[in-house]
């Protein structure tokens, strides 16, 4: 029953053996795989296996990701789009909501470094042929130098590699046609050119002292380095050099041999990648990833008593826009929103970041011209209250704002961005367009909250929740009717959690519907079990508006119902206002549940106009009063007030419909409800709620 996120997919066999066949499939149709498909299959699946386990290692990220690399080079993956296809390939498999990204990113460039570099020791194998070749032919005796000549020229021509002979000045002697591809050259081009006029101006001083040390005998090794050159157009080539002297028969330098590779494709998809990764693909801005790897940069760079704050915020009311308009409507809001928000700290040092869905987040280095929270506050929504057209509709949003304030000294990014999520939920519980600065002195209430709502769908995997039951009596008699069903949570940590708080926190954590579905089971058991004992007693289930919206309610009652011989009569299912007000699937599954026998309530009850229209309109037979109208009751200074009038006129109105209330806490309030009206009461007075092993004596007794 838990529904927590696994770390990363796990390599099961099955998901291990799709991934390796989706893998083998594209790379065959990039390049020429000279293994059969079952060799290439298993291969493949080994590197998942190497990947999938370093992305929980970090110490493994580099040596796993040149071997993953380098094994592709191995068995001949080296087409043109080879490299892209397995990084795709591996994000589209790895990437989900437990993995890191920092860490992905980390593997996925090690595998494409460790590829590049094993193709590129492939490619320095020729060149050393290709050397050996250039020196040999110079030590032929003349009988051999014809032929030698000849098979020089042909791997000189036909290489693939762009090969330049130059002398020690670096003129250019001899180039052959995949150098002059490489770099746009025509070979007359360069006759007049030295070779340094092609370093790159960010690489030149570095590429020329690397010649002139390998010229001078000071690198006795060949230069192997990734860097710039320019083309014959202006523009920068990425290349991988490989530089070596060429010597004569006394060892003595006689000119040098540059071999270059252009990886422009490759050094360009690796940045795309890398930008993807950090990006949020609609806006182009930061993602939340990247938003907290530079705000822990900016902690570490900035002036320890420089003032931070960080805004977050989320747009009001976003679905009407999906389900009204559409989803690109959506779309274009959301980039709007983006492109606004940069525009309004344009002259801040400031960083605007796109966390998902409609949250968005500002980091902003205050100084002295900077607006304060309050005015900022204000600033975002009225910007964004400005009509976006589309389709000569005019659409405008607000947002809910939570800010958190911060000291770069006193400051923590993990800290900060839970302090700002705090706030805003705190801003969007008062409501739309609202903004909240975070409280500190109700921090630890909030950690503590946050905890509970992280931790409870394994509280429910693992047996922490228990059924008790609260007794319902009827007016005036006092006779037991009822029992209602609550949830209790016993944690290790935090003690006994009650009915309500458990509502509330389900409704963070998102087992809302499987803590029903569990209710549901557990009691409709216990009732039967009662029942076979002789105790012929009703089970109320009290169900949230998320519960009871749910288009599955009828189909999981069914269920429960199936499961059992006891008659649907026995069951009360109350349904909360708010989920039936203007929902007809609600209606429908209710007046379901009612044509099989199963009784039906409303609680949240305050006697609107409406609400007494649906008791007219729904099979329901009882209802109970909002808690807010009994405590107005309970804190009357007399019963003759206008509100208690008001409700003994509201019961004349209800069609026949029972009058129910919760927490009586005194007999004279239990005089009072009796005096008003009510039918059925319950709360402290009438009895504390029970567990399941206490029921029966309490049904003896009563």
């Amino acid at each position: 029953m838990s529904e927590g996120d696994p770390v990363g997919p796990p390599p099961e066999s099955e998901w291990r053996a799709d991934v390796a066949r989706r893998w083998t499939a594209e790379l065959r149709a990039t390049s020429y795989l000279p293994l059969p498909p079952e060799e290439v299959e298993a291969s493949l699946a080994e590197l998942l296996d190497m990947v999938v386990l370093a992305l929980g290692d970090s110490s493994q990220v580099v040596e796993t990701g040149r071997a993953v690399g380098a094994r592709l080079v191995e068995i001949r993956a080296t087409g043109e789009e080879s490299l892209s296809v397995t990084l795709r390939v591996l994000q589209d498999a790895l990437l989900s909501d437990g993995t890191k990204v920092d860490a992905l990113l980390s593997v996925l460039t090690e595998i494409a470094a460790g590829y590049a570099a094993a193709d590129r020791e492939s490619t320095f194998a020729q060149q050393e042929t290709l050397n050996k070749a250039l020196l040999t032919s110079k030590l032929k005796t003349d009988r051999e130098l014809k032929a030698s000549e000849a098979r020089f020229s042909e791997v000189f021509t036909s290489t693939p590699i762009g090969v330049a002979i130059s002398d020690l000045e670096g003129r250019f002697v001899q180039v052959n046609p995949a150098f002059e591809q490489v770099l746009g050259y025509h070979a007359d081009d360069l006759v007049p050119m030295t070779i340094d006029r092609l370093f790159h101006p960010e690489d030149a001083e570095y590429l020329r002292a690397s010649y002139r040390e390998l010229i001078d005998g000071a690198n006795s090794k060949r230069i192997s380095d990734r860097k710039r050159l320019v083309r014959a157009d202006g523009q920068a080539a990425w290349c991988y050099l490989g530089v070596s002297a060429l010597r004569g028969a006394d060892g003595a330098p006689s000119g040098v041999v540059t071999m270059v590779e252009d990886i422009t494709e490759l050094h360009l998809l690796q940045d795309r990648f890398q930008h993807q990764a950090l990006h949020d693909a609609l806006t182009g801005l930061p993602n939340r990833g990247f938003f907290h790897t530079r705000l822990e940069a900016a902690l570490v760079n900035l002036p320890q008593d420089a003032r931070l704050a960080l805004y977050q915020l989320a747009l009001d009311g976003f679905e009407l826009i999906n389900d009204g308009l559409g989803y690109p409507v959506g779309d274009q809001l959301i980039r709007t929103v983006a492109r606004r928000l940069e525009n309004l700290v344009e002259d801040e040092e400031a960083l605007v970041a796109r966390f998902g869905g409609t949250e968005f987040a500002l980091l902003v280095w205050e100084q002295a011209e900077t607006p304060p929270v309050p005015v900022m506050a204000q600033l975002i929504n009225e910007m964004l209250a400005e009509p976006v057209y589309v389709a000569g509709r005019g659409i405008a949003a607000s947002a809910s704002v939570g800010v958190v304030q911060r000291v770069v000294e006193d400051a923590d990014a993990a800290n900060m961005l839970w302090a700002a999520d705090v706030a805003l939920r705190r801003a969007e519980a008062a409501g739309k367009r609202q903004w909240a600065l975070f409280d500190p002195d109700l921090a630890p209430e909030e950690r503590e909250e946050s905890q509970l709502a992280a931790i409870m769908p394994g509280g429910l995997e693992m047996g922490e929740f228990d059924v008790v039951y609260r007794p319902q009596v009827l007016v005036p008699g006092g006779e037991l009717c009822t029992l209602e069903a609550e949830y209790r949570w016993d944690t290790d940590d935090f003690g006994i959690i009650e009915h309500g708080d458990c509502l509330r926190l389900a409704e963070r954590s998102g087992v809302t519907l499987s803590m029903r579905d569990w209710m549901l089971q557990t009691a409709w058991q216990h009732l039967g079990e009662w029942h076979d004992a002789g105790h012929e007693v009703r089970l109320s289930v009290s169900l949230s508006p998320d519960q009871g919206r749910d288009p599955d309610l009828a189909a999981v009652v069914h269920r429960v119902l199936d499961g059992s011989e006891l008659d649907p009569c026995w069951l009360r299912l109350c349904m909360p206002i708010a989920a039936i007000s203007g929902n007809e699937e609600a209606r429908d599954n209710l007046r379901h549940l009612s044509s099989r026998g199963v009784k039906a309530s409303l609680h949240e009850f305050t006697g609107s106009p409406g609400e007494l229209r649906l008791l007219r309109e729904m099979p329901v037979d009882s209802v109970r009063l909002s808690r807010d109208l009994v405590r107005l009751v309970h804190e009357a200074e007399s019963p003759d007030v206008p509100e208690i009038q008001a409700l003994r006129a509201l019961i004349s109105l209800m069609n026949g419909v029972w009058l129910c209330v919760d927490n009586v806490e005194t007999q004279e309030q239990l005089a009072l409800w009796r005096e008003i009206g009510c039918s059925v009461v319950a709360g402290p007075h009438i009895g504390e709620p029970l567990l399941s092993f206490d029921v029966p004596d309490s049904l003896n007794r009563a």
